[in-house]
C-alpha cells in the first residue's frame, strides 16, 4: 500500500573516535534522485524488509511537495546532515483512533561493513523528526541488529526485540529538531544487518496525538537521519604485573579528552600503586561504560644473608671463603669486587658486599666486613744487597695481607742520622744517601703502618744489614 505524508527517523551516531560499521548511514550517498514514495532502494545500500513504503528523500529533486529536502510533502525538515534522510509510517489510520492498528509498520535496513563481533561493546545511535503531517507521536522507535534481514510479506510489525529503544519513553513529538536515540550493545552474534522502525504492534504502541495542520489525517510518519553502529572504545592496561617497587599503571593509547576513573576512585590514564591488588579503569563515553582489569603481584625478595663481620688471621691463613645463604636455585650474584661466583676468596680486610636477583624475585644486598687479626702482619726484609744484581737490590716492608696499607718508614744511621724516609705503600730504600752509596753495615729503622679499612696503627722498628 502506498501512501504519503508518513516518516520515522532513526540515527546512531557516536562522539568518541571510531569508524561507522554502517555504509550511508547518513543517506547521502544514492544511485538515483528519488521522485516518488516508496523508493528507499536509490539510497546506496538501503531496502526496506516488508512490503511498506518507506521512502527516501534528498534535496537532489530540488521540487517542493514531492521527496525533497527540506520541503516535502511530509512537511518541512532540514536533514540532520547532509542533503538526505529516509521516512518511514509508525502507523497509519484513515480515521479517528484509539488504539494504533497492526498495519503500515514501515522499516529502513541496512548490511553493516563487516559482522559485530561477539562480545564487543557497540554504540548504536540514531536521531528521529516527527514530519509536520503526522497527527499521531509515538513514544519508542528502535534499531534491530540481526544476522539476517528481518522480512515480512506484509505490511505489519516486525517481530523482534530491537537492542536499542528510546529508553525515556517520552513522547517523540518534536516537529521542528531531531530526537536522538542511542544504546550501547554488547554483540552476543555475529550480527550483520540493522533495521529501524516500530517494533511495537498496534495494541503496545503507545502514542499521543499532536497539534497539526492536517486535522483529517491519522498518521505518525517520522523522518531518520545519520544511523551509526560504533565499536566502544575499550580501555587497554595491558598484562598483568610483578614487581618489586611501586608502579605505575597505564591506559594504553588513551582517548584525548575521555575521563577515565579508577577502581581505587582516582581519576586519569595514569595512576601509580605500591600495594598488590586488582585494579580496574573505567571508561564512560556517552552512556556506554567499558573497563578493564590488571593485576599487580608484589615478587618475593631474596632473603639473602652473609655472616656476621668475620674476624680472621690471615698471617695463618691467607685467604678466606665467604659467601651468602638464601639464595634461589636461579639465582644470579654480583659482587663488590666484580665477581659474579656464589662464594669468593678474599685476602685482605675490606667491607664486601654481594648483590643477588632472580626471575620473579627482588634483588636484595648484603655486607660483610672481614678484619684480618694477625699480629704480625708487615713482613719486613732484615737484610738486602743493592749491587744491581736484580736480586733483593731494593728494600721495603709490605703489609702481606693488604696492600693498600699506608705505610711510614724511617732509616738512620747508627749516629741517628736520617738516611732514608717515606710514606706510602710503594715506596722502598734503594741502598743510597743523598745519590751516593751506603757503606755496608747494620742500620736501624722505625715506622708505622695504618690499616685503610680498620683504622689500625702498627707501630714498626727493626734493623737492616746492607751487603754488597
Amino acid at each position: 500500500m502506498v501512501r504519503i505524508g508518513t516518516v520515522c527517523i532513526v540515527l546512531l551516531t557516536f562522539s568518541a573516535q571510531g569508524q561507522n560499521l554502517l555504509p550511508n548511514g547518513d543517506f547521502e550517498t544514492y544511485t538515483q534522485c528519488p521522485d516518488y514514495v516508496s523508493q528507499i532502494d536509490r539510497a546506496t545500500g538501503w531496502s526496506r524488509p516488508t512490503e511498506g513504503t518507506s521512502d527516501y528523500l534528498n534535496a537532489c529533486l530540488g521540487l517542493t511537495w514531492s521527496l525533497n529536502v527540506p520541503e516535502n510533502s511530509f512537511g518541512f525538515q532540514q536533514a540532520h546532515s547532509g542533503d538526505g534522510y529516509a521516512g518511514f509510517y509508525c502507523f497509519y489510520s484513515g480515521s479517528e483512533i484509539t488504539t494504533a492498528p497492526d498495519n503500515d509498520h514501515e522499516y529502513v535496513t541496512h548490511a553493516l561493513a563487516t559482522p559485530l563481533t561477539p562480545g564487543t561493546q557497540y554504540t548504536i545511535e540514531f536521531f528521529v523528526s516527527l514530519a509536520d503531517v503526522s497527527k499521531y507521536a509515538v513514544n519508542d522507535i528502535g534499531a534491530l541488529l540481526s544476522t539476517a534481514i528481518p522480512t515480512r510479506s506484509d505490511e505489519l510489525a516486525i517481530t523482534g526485540t530491537p537492542q536499542v529503544t528510546n529508553t525515556s519513553l517520552t513522547m517523540l513529538d518534536d516537529k521542528t529538531g531531531w530526537a536522538r536515540i542511542h544504546g550501547c550493545v554488547i554483540a552476543d552474534s555475529a550480527y550483520a544487518f540493522i533495521t529501524v522502525g516500530n517494533f511495537r504492534n498496534g495494541a503496545s504502541t503507545v502514542f499521543a496525538e499532536v497539534p497539526t495542520n492536517n486535522p483529517l489525517i491519522w498518521y505518525s510518519y517520522y523522518y531518520v537521519d545519520d544511523i551509526s553502529v560504533m565499536e566502544v572504545p575499550q580501555p587497554v592496561l595491558g598484562p598483568d604485573i610483578t614487581t618489586c617497587d611501586a608502579v605505575t599503571l597505564s591506559v594504553i593509547d588513551p582517548i584525548p579528552g575521555a575521563t577515565y576513573t579508577w577502581s581505587t576512585g582516582e581519576v586519569g590514564n595514569t595512576f601509580e600503586v605500591d600495594s598488590a591488588g586488582t585494579y580496574s579503569v573505567q571508561l564512560e563515553t556517552d552512556g556506554c561504560v567499558a573497563s578493564d582489569t590488571v593485576v599487580v603481584n608484589l615478587a618475593s625478595t631474596i632473603m639473602l644473608t652473609l655472616a656476621t663481620d668475620t674476624l680472621v688471621d690471615l698471617c695463618a691463613e691467607p685467604t678466606i671463603t665467604i659467601g651468602p645463604t638464601g639464595l634461589p636455585m636461579n639465582a644470579s650474584v654480583l659482587w663488590s669486587t666484580g665477581e659474579n661466583t656464589r662464594t669468593i676468596e678474599v685476602a685482605g680486610s675490606g667491607a664486601y658486599t654481594v648483590t643477588a636477583s632472580a626471575p620473579d624475585h627482588c634483588s636484595s644486598s648484603a655486607t660483610i666486613t672481614v678484619i684480618d687479626t694477625c699480629t704480625t702482619p708487615v713482613y719486613v726484609p732484615n737484610a738486602f744487597s743493592p749491587n744491581e744484581d736484580g736480586i733483593n737490590d731494593r728494600w721495603q716492608p709490605v703489609w702481606r695481607t693488604n696492600a693498600e696499607a699506608n705505610i711510614e718508614l724511617t732509616v738512620f744511621d747508627r749516629w741517628g742520622q736520617v738516611l732514608f724516609a717515606s710514606t706510602g705503600n710503594s715506596s722502598s730504600w734503594d741502598g743510597r744517601v743523598n745519590g751516593n752509596p751506603a757503606p755496608v753495615g747494620t742500620y736501624a729503622w722505625k715506622g708505622n703502618a695504618r690499616d685503610p679499612i680498620t683504622q689500625v696503627v702498627r707501630q714498626l722498628s727493626g734493623h737492616i744489614v746492607l751487603v754488597r
